[in-house]
């Protein structure tokens, strides 16, 4: 499970014209929390915060104010436990050209402390499920970015965490492979792990999300299920919700 309650984080930044610093809000008061087998989307504009919000639960940022709990963890007092429960998939798709996914996929098992033996048995499976089990000893250099990404999406699961946080799955990938991660999402889902995923892919959002929650200027709005959400705002769909949002109606 994942809790944020009253979570703050904000950036001093140089202005590029005035060179003069100045404060940037990028997280005001958040608070959701998210439950075993559930998808929530976290939705919102670039510079929203969504990014910044699934840092600091990955933790890969601490917050300034409030309370971030996962699996039971305190984000700022048990990080090291905290971050052990999260798989998290970035929007960048990093992985090592000049190694092939057995390479890339044992290296990331010795970080999370596996033995080999496990980290093995699970990449092998991810990979299958990915279908990219004939491609376990080919260096990616040249792999598709459909392909980088299923090895990533390898790579965020290999340690089996109850917690998956998955920024922009299916940015630039064709249908069928954007459909292979649709459907492993669905999978952890029904296993009961927590899932968060961000996108702007608002079709998705309709078909595999449980909960949203948009995020505006740092703010969320939202936080229900889809079709409480339209009906709350009286729209048809989620484009209607983030118009009114982008015209100030709160």
């Amino acid at each position: 499970m994942i809790e944020l309650v009253d979570v703050h984080k904000g950036f001093t930044v140089r202005d590029r014209k005035t060179r003069r610093k100045k404060r940037i809000e990028a997280v005001r008061g958040v608070t959701f929390s998210v439950c075993p087998g559930e998808i929530y989307g976290l939705l919102g504009p670039n510079g929203a915060g969504k990014s910044t919000t699934l840092r600091l639960i990955a933790g890969l940022m601490q917050a300034e104010r409030g309370r971030l709990r996962v699996c039971g963890f305190d984000a700022e007092r048990e990080p090291e436990q905290a971050r052990a429960c999260i798989g998290y998939l970035s929007g960048d798709l990093n992985v090592y050209g000049r190694f092939t996914p057995r390479e890339f996929l044992k290296l990331f098992g010795q970080f999370q402390d596996m033995e080999a033996h496990v980290a093995e048995g699970r990449a092998q499976a991810l990979m299958e499920r990915l279908g990219l089990l004939d491609f376990m000893d080919v260096r990616m250099e040249g792999f598709s970015t459909g392909q980088k990404q299923k090895v990533s999406v390898a790579r965020a699961l290999l340690h089996d965490p109850g917690v998956v946080v998955f920024d922009e799955p299916t940015t630039g990938l064709d249908v069928l492979t954007a459909k292979t991660v649709l459907d492993l999402l669905r999978e952890l889902r029904a296993e009961g792990r927590t899932v968060i995923v961000s996108t702007h892919v608002m079709p998705m959002v309709e078909d595999i999300c449980d909960r949203v929650g948009i995020l505006f200027d740092g703010i969320l709005h939202g936080d229900a299920p889809l079709e409480q959400l339209l009906s709350d705002r009286g729209a048809r769909n989620l484009d209607e919700v983030f118009f009114q949002l982008a015209a100030g109606e709160a």
